[in-house]
C-alpha cells in the first residue's frame, strides 16, 4: 500500500475502535431510555433514523491536496482523543503548546543538525584545515530576505533582530545586529571597534570581520566591486579545522529562539511584518515561493523505495540528485502566491477554514502585542508558549474581524486560526533558522573550501539559494521537521495505547479473563523494547509503527494452521463480539456508512442494533453451536514410551 493508503487504514482503525467503544456506551443509554421513557425513546429513535438517512445522501468531498506527514499525524491525533474531548479548540491548543515547547526544548539538536549539514554540503570533514587568508562573502549571499537593509531600532524590523543589544563576549551574541552594524561602518574591522576578535563559544577569538565595497582578485589583482564581508579566521590553539570552528561559532549565537519563531508565526498568520514594513511585491513573491518549497520538504518521505510523493507536484529520486521540478511552482501554486501578494497589498489576511473571508490586519495593535510578547519572555518554554497562544487567541476576538464575517456563515474563527497556527509552526521554525547569522557560518565554510564559490554562483534571492543548496536544504530541514514529527508521534502513541487498552477491557469483560489486561501491558512493553530506532523522516516506518499498535486490538487468524499452532489453540480466548464489532465497523466505514454519533449528538441507533445482532449470533453459537471432528486412521508407532506421534484432525462447526 502507498503511504497515503496506510495513513487512511490507520485512521479507519481508530474510527472503528472508537465507534465500537462508543456503541457499548450508547447501548446503555438506549436501554435506560427503553426501560423508563419508552415513548420518548421512540421519538428519539425516529429522529435519529431521519438524520442517519439524511447523512447517507451526503457525498464526501475529494481531498484537494496531499497533506504532509505532520498534518496526517495531527489529524490522527485528533481522532484518537477521547470522545467528547476532540471538539472545539482544546485539542488544537494542546497540540500547539506541545509543538511550540518542542521547538524551544530542542534548540541544541537543531544546532547540531545545522552544523552537520553545513559540513556535508561543503564536502569536507570536521578535520579539514583552513587558512587564515581573508575571504570575501557577498552581503546578498547571507541576507536572502533583505533583513540587513533595515535598521534594527525601527519597527517592524526590530522584531526580526535579536532582543538583546550588542555585547562583545556575551552569549548568545546578537550577530544579526552586529552584521547590520558592520554595514554602517565601511572598512572598520570588528577588532578595531571592540578591541578583540569575535569570541566563540570556547571563549577564544575565532574571526575578524568588516564591510568592504571592493577587494583584489586573488589571481589577477583586479579590483572586484560590490558589497562584501571580509572575514579573517583566527589561528586556533588546537589546530585550524572547520568542524571546531563551526561548533565554536554556532555555539556562540542563537541559531533559533522562541522570539524568532513567534515573529515568523505572526507574520505567516497575518502578514504583519510584510504589511507594516512595506516589502516589495517581488520580495513577497519570493518568500511565498519559499514557503511552498518548505511545505514540500515537510512532505518528503525518506523510504527505501525512493518513490516520494511531494504534494502531488514533484518526485524525489536519489537524495543526491534532486529533480529540478521539485523547486518549480505549479499553476495552482502561482495562483495562491498571487492571492498572498494581493492580501499583503490590501492589508488583509485570510485563514484556510474561513470561506475566503478577508480580514483587515490591525498593524498597530498587533505590533504592540508582539512588543509585549517579547518583553514578557521569561525563558520558560511553557510560559512562552502560553503567551503566544494567548496573543493568537485574542485575534479571534477582534470586533472588526467579526463584522467582516458575512451573516449566515457559521464560523468558529478561533478554531480556524489555530488550525493554521498549528500547521505553520514547523515552517516558521525553518524561516527563523535561515537568517544572516546562520548563513554566515555556511558561507565561511564554503569559501574556506572554495574561495571562488560566490563568484561562480550568484545567490541573489531565496529561490536561487534554494536551487543552489537543494541537497543542503532538503537534508537539514527534513531532519528538523522530523523532530516535530517525533514529538507528535510520542503524543499519538499515548492516545493509541489508551484506545487499544479500552477495547481490550471490553474483551476482558466478555471473556471474564483478567489476564488480558496484563497481556496488553506486556505487549506494549515488548514493542517499546524491540521496535528499535525509528527514522522519523521515513513515512512508511512511521505509519507501520502506528498500524502495529492498532493491530494489537484485532489480530487475524489464518485458515490453515500448522500442528504447533493447533496445539496452542487451547490458549485462544475464543470469539469476541467486541472484536467482531470492531471489524464490522471498519468495513462499514470503508463503504462510506457513518458509524459515529450523529452531528446533533444523538445516538446512531444503527450501531447498537448491529452489535445486538452480533451478540445474538454469539449467544446462539455459545449455547447451541458444536464442532464435529474427523480423525483419520492413525498409526501408533511408539515415539517415546507411553506416547504416540501427533496428528492433524479436520472438523466442521455447526
Amino acid at each position: 500500500m502507498s503511504i497515503k493508503d496506510k495513513f487512511q487504514q490507520a485512521s479507519s482503525k481508530v474510527d472503528a475502535y472508537k465507534s465500537t467503544i462508543n456503541t457499548a456506551v450508547n447501548e446503555e443509554k438506549l436501554q435506560k431510555l427503553s426501560d423508563g421513557l419508552d415513548s420518548n425513546f421512540q421519538n428519539a429513535k425516529s429522529e435519529a433514523l431521519k438524520q442517519l438517512n439524511a447523512m447517507g445522501d451526503i457525498k464526501q468531498r475529494a481531498q484537494q491536496e496531499i497533506e504532509n506527514v505532520f498534518d496526517e499525524l495531527t489529524k490522527l491525533f485528533k481522532k484518537t482523543m477521547p470522545s467528547g474531548k476532540n471538539t472545539g479548540s482544546s485539542t488544537i491548543d494542546f497540540l500547539i503548546k506541545q509543538v511550540l515547547m518542542a521547538s524551544e526544548n530542542t534548540k541544541s539538536r537543531i544546532g547540531e543538525i545545522v552544523a552537520e549539514e553545513v559540513l556535508k554540503v561543503a564536502g569536507c570533514s570536521e578535520e579539514q584545515e583552513f587558512n587564515t587568508q581573508p575571504i570575501y562573502i557577498p552581503v546578498n549571499d547571507i541576507d536572502l530576505r533583505e533583513l540587513l537593509k533595515n535598521d534594527p531600532s525601527s519597527k517592524p524590523w526590530t522584531f526580526r533582530y535579536e532582543k538583546d543589544s550588542i555585547n562583545v563576549g556575551s552569549q548568545p551574541f546578537s550577530m544579526d545586529k552586529e552584521l547590520y552594524n558592520r554595514l554602517q561602518n565601511e572598512g572598520v574591522p570588528f577588532t578595531a571597534e571592540y578591541g578583540s576578535s569575535y569570541i566563540g563559544a570556547s571563549g577564544a577569538g575565532i574571526f575578524d570581520i568588516k564591510y568592504v565595497t571592493q577587494y583584489p582578485d586573488p589571481n589577477t589583482g583586479t579590483p572586484i566591486f560590490g558589497d562584501f564581508y571580509e572575514v579573517t579566521l583566527a589561528n586556533r590553539l588546537n589546530g585550524d579545522n572547520l568542524g571546531d570552528f563551526l561548533r565554536d561559532y554556532y555555539g556562540s549565537i542563537d541559531i533559533i529562539n522562541f522570539n524568532m519563531i513567534s515573529v515568523e508565526i505572526m507574520n505567516m498568520l497575518t502578514n504583519i511584518i510584510d504589511i507594516s514594513g512595506g516589502i516589495s511585491v517581488n520580495q513577497k513573491e519570493e518568500q511565498t515561493k519559499f514557503e511552498k518549497i518548505l511545505q514540500r520538504i515537510l512532505g518528503l518521505c525518506f523510504d527505501s523505495n525512493r518513490e516520494i510523493d511531494v504534494q502531488g507536484t514533484a518526485k524525489l529520486g536519489q537524495l543526491d540528485n534532486i529533480d529540478p521540478s521539485f523547486f518549480e511552482m505549479a499553476p495552482v501554486d502561482l495562483k495562491n502566491i498571487e492571492i498572498e501578494v494581493n492580501n499583503m497589498i490590501q492589508g488583509v489576511t485570510e485563514f484556510t477554514d474561513c470561506n475566503n473571508v478577508k480580514l483587515p490586519v490591525n498593524t498597530e495593535a498587533l505590533l504592540d502585542s508582539l512588543t509585549q510578547l517579547i518583553n514578557d519572555d521569561v525563558g520558560n518554554a511553557g510560559q512562552n508558549a502560553d503567551n503566544l497562544m494567548g496573543l493568537v487567541n485574542n485575534m479571534s476576538k477582534d470586533q472588526d474581524w467579526k463584522l467582516n464575517i458575512p451573516s449566515g456563515i457559521d464560523l468558529n474563527l478561533n478554531v480556524a486560526i489555530n488550525n493554521d497556527f498549528l500547521k505553520i509552526i514547523p515552517k516558521a521554525v525553518m524561516f527563523a533558522i535561515l537568517r544572516p547569522k546562520m548563513l554566515l557560518g555556511l558561507q565561511i565554510v564554503m569559501k574556506s573550501v572554495n574561495p571562488n564559490f560566490s563568484n561562480i554562483l550568484a545567490l541573489s534571492n531565496l529561490q536561487s539559494f534554494v536551487k543552489t543548496f537543494g541537497n543542503f536544504m532538503v537534508n537539514m530541514l527534513s531532519k528538523i521537521a522530523a523532530i516535530f514529527i517525533e514529538e507528535l508521534f510520542i503524543l499519538l502513541k499515548k492516545n493509541l495505547r489508551l484506545l487499544v487498552e479500552t477495547l481490550l477491557v471490553e474483551i476482558v469483560k466478555e471473556a471474564k479473563n483478567k489476564q488480558a489486561a496484563m497481556i496488553a501491558g506486556i505487549i506494549f512493553l515488548i514493542i517499546q523494547l524491540v521496535q528499535g530506532f525509528i527514522d522519523y523522516r521515513e513515512c512508511k516506518s512511521l505509519v507501520d509503527e502506528i498500524l502495529k499498535l492498532l493491530n494489537l486490538g484485532a489480530a487475524a487468524t489464518g485458515i490453515s494452521l500448522p500442528s504447533f499452532a493447533l496445539a496452542a489453540s487451547s490458549l485462544l480466548g475464543g470469539f469476541s463480539p467486541t472484536r467482531a464489532m470492531t471489524e464490522v465497523t471498519e468495513r462499514l466505514q470503508s463503504i462510506g456508512i457513518p458509524t459515529g454519533d450523529l452531528p446533533s449528538g444523538a445516538v446512531n441507533v444503527n450501531m447498537p442494533a448491529i452489535f445486538q445482532q452480533i451478540k445474538g449470533t454469539y449467544q446462539e453459537q455459545l449455547e447451541n453451536g458444536k464442532v464435529e471432528v474427523w480423525v483419520p486412521p492413525l498409526a501408533v508407532p511408539p515415539v517415546v514410551a507411553g506416547l504416540t506421534a501427533p496428528a492433524k484432525a479436520s472438523g466442521k462447526s455447526f
